[in-house]
């Protein structure tokens, strides 16, 4: 293709020359090779042409290829763990990248073995067994899925006895499943609602609520306002910064 041949809306193969050339002279990051920026703005520049509904104007096409490189660049830097905000070229200053990959986590398989185990686990239950935990699984209540089944609350705790039995016999053999310790409760009490609010008024309902771990096995974690935890959270951030200005 020639220099002169049009590309879109009246722009030339030179045109779109001069305009990446510009983008790159503008840029101030020179964070790559002359070449990549180029190719980088061209290639933006060239896309936006192409699909611009109405002839787009020169300074239009030009930001375009500078912010391509600008976005790259930033790309790049958070890729390879620079600091955001403090213009170092030190690769892994950020303290998050180094945190990710020097620190390893205490338990690497957490998480991997539940999403394995359960197609194994619905794949050995019966048919009524499988249902049970389904409806429990959608409803986390007992009594709800019980109802949700048309089944009665007994007949409902019945069948997921069986098939927790069912499942922990396939889990543990050829060994012998140990006793389940504790109860599985769902609610804190049937007298006593789950509360609505917290104690500051924050509604514990959709994504303002969610549940701490709870380090004994079969224990439910304590609901949390995450208004409340960002609260406290920045006030311990203010609290720091002003002990480490004084």
């Amino acid at each position: 293709m020639t220099a002169t041949a049009v590309v879109a809306h009246g722009y030339t193969m030179r045109d779109l020359d001069r305009l990446a050339a510009s983008a790159c002279t503008y840029d101030r990051s020179m964070a790559s090779d002359a070449t990549t920026r180029y190719e980088i703005a061209w290639s933006a520049i060239a896309e936006a042409l192409c699909t611009a509904t109405e002839p787009p104007e020169w300074h239009d096409l030009f930001t375009v290829g500078w912010r391509a490189i600008y976005a790259e660049v930033r790309e790049m830097r958070h890729m390879f763990g620079h600091r955001d905000k403090d213009g170092t070229n030190e690769v892994a200053s950020s303290q998050r990248f180094r945190q990710y990959w020097t620190l390893p986590p205490t338990q690497p398989d957490e998480g991997i073995a539940e999403r394995i185990a359960v197609g194994q686990v619905l794949a050995v239950l019966t048919e009524s067994e499988r249902a049970a935990v389904v409806a429990l699984a959608v409803h986390d209540d007992y009594q709800a899925a019980a109802d949700a089944l048309g089944i009665k609350y007994v007949a409902f705790t019945t069948r997921m006895t069986a098939a927790r039995r069912r499942f922990r016999g396939h889990w543990y053999a050829p060994e012998t499943a140990p006793p389940i310790k504790g109860a599985d409760r769902r609610i804190g009490s049937r007298s006593t609602p789950l509360r609505t609010h917290c104690s500051n008024n924050h509604e514990l309902s959709g994504d303002n609520v969610y549940r701490r771990p709870n380090p004994k096995p079969g224990k439910r974690g304590e609901r949390v306002c995450r208004t409340c935890e960002s609260e406290r959270s920045r006030a311990r951030w203010a609290r720091k910064k002003e002990a480490a200005a004084a």
